[in-house]
């Protein structure tokens, strides 16, 4: 019997996992588009199953790509967020990008996997998001890089808008120079069982194993351009999961948010009605007519009373929530400006209370440099003094002792006369006992 060789067992085993694998990937259409090569848009109009929103303009949609931001003017914004929650545990999402712009261009792409995503975040980057709820896989030039690509999370109790320092919470980041490649960019995210992993361009960027996203959020891509813009653009948003069939707890999570999605639209409606046909006051319990027991002689009318009863109590229960909810927003707020209006006076108190004693430490300090000042200056001159009165004496007593006297100038003068009368009289009498001559 033949046995096939080790070569053709390990390309028979690989064979076999590559199917096993590409057995194991669902597409789901509802969260793709742009895939197969297929227009992204039947009608250049709209995406099915995708929401489009932008600020001042919504996005471009052109037949392979959404221009999220355009390449003019700056400072805009755009998004694209899926109608229907992800439902699966084990899934992945790929999203095909590019960026173009000038040198010093500027700008965003955030991918998002978020609860209630079109309403919470909407257009809104990483640093400009709220209390959102969910993953945040942001692409962007941070700290001055070439590009990276870094993942925020969190549980909806952190606001980002407002936090001292967004970059701090990254749980992960890898670099990657997305900018003008002149080809489109590919990002993948993927949920297993054991890991959360994000790859680019089919390398490993980051991954985790203690990162489990919940079931139930929505996808949804945000861009922002700077004032010198980069433009974004997006190809295809394509997301398959490992099973074909949703998740119990998943479908139970959507008919939750339904139904009480639906209650809260009840309410709401209900509302408008009664501000329409009334004051607009909630009714209370007493406004339903009281009714006898012996009216209802069968349980279906029991039960439809006491079902309807009950729903008139949810709605009141629900707004008074809402109220609530309302009323320690507002006194939220309330605290807040008179904790800072208090922090200000005081800072102003202690400021004036410190400035008598500024005031009075400034004054010693100046009357003490005066002091110092006028006995240096004492001290200088009476130096001075005693310098030239040593200088003075000095320079007499030099004069006295090195100086000729008066006797010895008159005996000089009369000496040098004396010597003079003596030559001339020497003269005379030699001439006089010279021989004479005579011719």
């Amino acid at each position: 019997m033949h046995h096939p060789s080790a070569p053709l067992l390990s390309l028979l085993s690989l064979a076999s996992a590559l199917l096993a694998s590409a057995r194991a990937s669902y597409l789901n259409n509802d969260l793709s588009f742009g895939h197969n090569n297929e227009r992204i848009s039947p009608n250049n109009r709209a995406v099915p199953n995708w929401y489009l929103v932008g600020h001042p303009d919504p996005p471009e949609i052109l037949s392979n790509k959404l221009v999220l931001t355009p390449p003019v003017p700056g400072n805009q914004r755009g998004a694209v967020w899926a109608e229907r929650p992800l439902v699966h545990s084990l899934w992945t999402a790929a999203v095909d990008f590019r960026a173009t712009g000038p040198e010093r261009g500027g700008g965003n792409l955030n991918i998002w996997y978020a609860k209630n995503g079109r309403d919470e975040v909407s257009t809104a980057s990483i640093y400009t998001a709220g209390r959102f709820d969910g993953l945040a896989l942001v692409i962007d030039q941070y700290a001055g890089s070439g590009g990276s690509i870094r993942g925020f999370l969190n549980d909806g109790t952190t606001d980002y808008k407002s936090h001292h320092n967004v970059d701090s919470l990254a749980f992960g980041h890898c670099k990657y120079a997305y900018r003008n490649l002149g080809r489109p960019s590919h990002v993948s995210i993927r949920q297993t069982a054991d890991n959360f992993i994000v790859e680019i361009d089919g390398n490993l960027c980051f991954e985790s194993s203690k990162i489990k996203l919940p079931l139930a959020n929505f996808f949804g891509i945000s861009a922002a351009s700077a004032e010198t813009p980069d433009s974004f653009e997006v190809f295809k948003f394509v997301t398959t999961t490992d099973t074909p069939s949703p998740d119990i707890a998943g479908q139970r999570l959507v008919e939750q948010q339904h139904q009480y999605g639906s209650a809260e639209n009840a309410g709401q409606q209900q509302q408008q009605q009664q501000q329409q046909q009334g004051d607009g006051t909630i009714p209370a319990f007493s406004d339903m007519p009281d009714t006898a027991a012996e009216k209802y002689t069968s349980g279906a009318e029991q039960f439809a009373d006491l079902h309807n009863r009950l729903q008139v109590m949810m709605k009141h229960i629900s707004a008074i929530s809402r109220e609530v909810k309302d009323y320690q927003l507002e006194e939220n707020r309330r605290h807040d400006t008179i904790m800072a209006k208090l922090h200000s006076i005081e800072a102003a108190v202690k400021v004036q209370e410190g400035t008598p004693n500024i005031l009075k430490d400034i004054r010693s300090d100046v009357r003490q440099t005066k002091a110092d000042l006028h006995e240096a200056l004492n001290q200088h001159v009476a130096g001075l003094k005693v310098a030239v009165r040593d200088t003075h004496h000095s320079v007499l007593g030099t004069l006295a002792k090195t100086g000729t006297g008066l006797g010895k100038l008159v005996l000089v003068v009369v000496g040098s006369q004396g010597l003079l009368l003596g030559v001339y009289v020497l003269y005379k009498r030699r001439r006089t006992n010279m021989p004479k001559k005579y011719l």
